[in-house]
């Protein structure tokens, strides 16, 4: 098969998380765009395990001719490589980064009828609970594991950290107020806090949330610089004939640049990526470095 002639045949790509999740989200949202464009079925598969690495593993090993693309985040290209002594893959070596998709803040959540009202008073409260307070993420090494971790070491405070298997049962336990607090994408509890059943009390972001325009971030909340983003991306084994990245990079941008796109970003709080094959593996190299930074100063590690 020539690269020109591609594709002849269906597409799949790979979310490394179960399905409702923002990375499966992203992941349907772009399927049906290249499979309208390219006129060829495009199959959204998720195969959870590992923290993503059993489906990054796996795509690492794929035929690279363009059938099989991986849709990972930052977990798989950049947490994990310092959160497990061995890693099956290496993300600068055995991918063709293709595109940055998406980026997403995290969103620190309680019940609405909490008497935890702002960051202040759940950072007070974690000091004199002195690692008793309740923290839920949806799982170790998640980039809400991660961030709490990161706002951890800023804020010279320890929580009890209570991993969930997805954001999903977490926002159900925070409802139920079974833990006190949770740091979910901001996404993932959008309808709950509109309805006025939780309250965010800050995101990650630099930058406040389009959906919670009355929340803080955590930088304008008394730590400057703060800034901790779950992100999402398209990447084919390695050696995947330059044209085939270079026609599904071009119409990533195209599709970022659609109205329909930006309003269905705009409804899930999700910030457009973009920008070239390059700019995603130098972006990728950067993030590797930060959070192994993190990772050392948490002391978490998975096996």
């Amino acid at each position: 098969m020539l690269a020109a002639d591609w594709p002849t045949r269906s597409i799949t790509f790979v979310v490394p998380f179960p399905a409702g999740g923002s990375t499966d989200v992203v992941a349907r949202l772009f399927a049906e765009r290249y499979a309208e464009t390219l006129k060829q079925g495009v199959v959204v598969e998720n195969r959870p395990g590992a923290n993503g690495n059993i489906a990054a593993a796996a795509i690492a090993k794929a035929p690279n001719d363009g059938y099989t693309i991986l849709v990972s985040g930052n977990g798989q290209n950049a947490m994990n490589h310092s959160l497990y002594a061995r890693m099956p893959y290496d993300s600068t070596k055995d991918f063709a980064h293709i595109a940055l998709l998406a980026s997403t803040p995290n969103a620190i959540i309680v019940p609405s009828n909490s008497d935890i009202k702002t960051l202040a008073d759940l950072l007070r409260r974690a000091k004199e609970a002195g690692e008793g307070l309740s923290f839920a993420s949806p799982g170790v090494g998640s980039s809400g594991h991660l961030s709490l971790a990161m706002l951890e070491g800023a804020a010279n405070v320890k929580v009890r950290h209570v991993p969930y298997r997805g954001a999903a049962p977490l926002v159900t336990d925070v409802l139920g107020a079974h833990v006190p607090v949770g740091i979910v994408n901001v996404d993932i509890p959008f309808g709950h806090v509109k309805d006025g059943k939780l309250r965010v009390l800050a995101v990650t972001s630099a930058k406040r949330s389009a959906l919670y325009p009355d929340a803080p971030t955590i930088a304008e909340s008394g730590f400057p610089g703060f800034e901790a983003q779950g992100w999402f991306g398209l990447s084919a084994p390695a050696g995947t004939p330059e044209p085939i990245i270079t026609k599904l990079n071009a119409l990533a941008n195209e599709f970022l640049r659609e109205d329909k796109m930006k309003k269905r970003f705009e409804a899930g709080g999700y910030l457009a990526g973009g920008g070239s094959p390059q700019d995603y593996a130098a972006f990728i190299d950067a993030e590797i470095k930060k959070w192994a930074g993190v990772v050392k100063a948490s002391g978490i590690s998975l096996e």
